[in-house]
């Protein structure tokens, strides 16, 4: 749903699930996914229950119909970088993981909605002040960190995420990652401005569903009508400053990784070709 788009676009690209491999996060998703749920609302036994039917077959329908989908992405990925990639090239694989994202979401917003619905109001009431709290908390840690600090964790955030890929960097790569580094702006307020007006979404379809008389299947309805916008419309919920900044960010981070992958050399070639055929194998191993 959200923003940053670094690591990913060199190589998971499609499912960079990150240190540990890609095989094994994936297989732990469900059990990730419930930690992740936990976190905000405490869930009955029969919701719980519920929860994991449906994230069973979710992942299942996952594995079954996409990862293919991501291996032949992955592959015509890696065919790029050994050919010679372009600009181009590099913001196509960018609209493809947003597609990949955009089919995962609309598969599982049912099953989220019905979920959400069978939250109570106790229930939502929680994850709504659990979900400020984490904003708050967010805001806290921003302050209490220097711009340049905050500038520099995120230089080294992204040469660590690339030198997983590429291996190190030479001298000519880290200026070319610093400046495009100092090109970002930052979007943290209106991203926690984003967060807010999301919680206020599904703060409003809770309260169309207190207000609903009557009949229960219409009730539901307006309840997933509302709701819907906080899952497969989350760009009507962003500022156009928000819109413009994580534009201009994308931007500069795609024109700073295809510098940096048609500078690499024969032996940082040869790393990306092993990471990308590591993570094919894993992928692959999962059908």
């Amino acid at each position: 749903m959200k923003n940053s788009i670094y690591a990913f676009m060199l190589v998971m690209m499609m499912l960079s699930i990150t240190s540990c491999s890609t095989k094994l996060a994936y297989n732990n998703l469900d059990w990730l996914a419930s930690w992740y749920v936990d976190d905000y609302v405490n869930l009955t036994d029969s919701q719980e229950d519920e929860f994991d039917t449906k994230l069973d077959a979710f992942l299942v329908w996952h594995r079954n119909i996409e990862l293919q989908n991501y291996i032949l992405q992955i592959k015509a990925i890696q065919a790029d970088f050994n050919k010679g990639v372009t600009l181009s090239d590099i913001e196509s694989y960018v609209t493809s993981v947003k597609t990949f994202l955009d089919v995962a979401l609309t598969k599982a917003e049912p099953e989220v909605v019905a979920l959400a619905y069978s939250l109570s109001d106790q229930q939502a009431g929680s994850f709504l002040v659990e979900f400020e709290q984490q904003n708050l908390d967010k805001i806290e840690r921003f302050e209490q960190e220097s711009k340049e600090r905050r500038t520099e964790k995120r230089l080294e955030k992204f040469e660590e995420q690339l030198s997983s890929f590429i291996g190190r960097l030479n001298a000519q790569q880290k200026k070319l990652l610093n400046d495009g580094n100092n090109q970002l702006l930052s979007s943290f307020q209106e991203r926690i401005q984003f967060r807010r007006q999301w919680a206020d979404s599904i703060r409003g379809a809770y309260v169309i569903r207190a207000r609903s008389l009557g009949d229960t299947d219409k009730k539901k309805k307006g309840f997933e009508l509302a709701l819907k916008q906080s899952i497969l419309e989350l760009n009507s919920l962003r500022s156009d400053k928000y819109s413009n900044i994580l534009d201009h960010n994308q931007r500069v981070r795609v024109n700073t990784l295809y510098q940096i992958i048609t500078s690499l050399n024969e032996k940082q070639l040869k790393h990306l070709n092993e990471k990308i055929n590591e993570i094919i194998g894993d992928l692959e191993a999962l059908l």
